[in-house]
């Protein structure tokens, strides 16, 4: 039976060989078998990692269906004002994620849809951040210039290089204070509306 500081351990070793593979040009969803075979692969590696053998089938099942749960996610305490505040201000506001088809579904359970725009989520679109593709569908959907969006998210590569390489205005939402010098970042939410709306 594997520790749970095993399992993290060996997922988080298995995220970076994914970061890898994509520093290589690869895809996460690019293969014949799309996001569900993303997952079998993903899973069976964190499962040969903390010493299993074939994985079965059914630990893949158990764990989609329990990150589709809303119960199983928590909205940080700011989320929804900030996202009511920048509406109110008649500001567009999208979700541009590197996760699989079930986010729309999710947020709407987590009740936070209708305070959106939009969602852009790379597996259906084919292209995960960093890469510009991502960013440009969500202005295309925007209907923006990439010079009037501001990205914000908590990879430094993903998010904030991913963003301003494709000419957008990016802030890292850094809650430990970790980015180092020449990074704008943000510690809360709570910080966009401030920057971005008149006093």
């Amino acid at each position: 039976m594997a520790t749970e500081e095993a399992v993290h351990a060996a997922a988080h070793a298995t995220w970076r060989d994914v970061a890898a593979a994509r520093e290589r040009g690869e895809e996460r969803w690019g293969a014949p078998d799309g996001e569900i075979g993303f997952w079998r692969r993903f899973v069976a590696t964190v499962y040969s990692r903390v010493g299993g053998e074939e994985m079965p089938d059914v630990l893949l099942r158990e764990l989609v269906a329990h990150f589709a749960q809303e119960r199983h996610w928590k909205l940080y305490d700011e989320t929804r004002p900030v996202l009511s505040e920048l509406r109110a201000a008649g500001l567009g506001v999208y979700v541009v994620s590197n996760w699989d088809s079930t986010l729309p579904s999710l947020l709407t359970r987590l009740g936070i849809a209708g305070d959106l725009d939009g969602v852009v989520v790379s597996a259906l679109v084919g292209v995960s951040k960093p890469a510009r593709g991502i960013f440009d569908e969500a202005v295309r959907r925007a209907g923006v210039a990439h010079t009037e969006v501001l990205h914000v998210g908590d990879s430094l590569t993903d998010d904030y290089h991913g963003a301003r390489a494709a000419g957008l205005s990016a802030l890292l939402l850094d809650r430990r204070r970790r980015a180092g010098d020449g990074v704008e970042a943000i510690a809360s939410l709570d910080e966009v509306p401030r920057r971005l709306l008149p006093r």
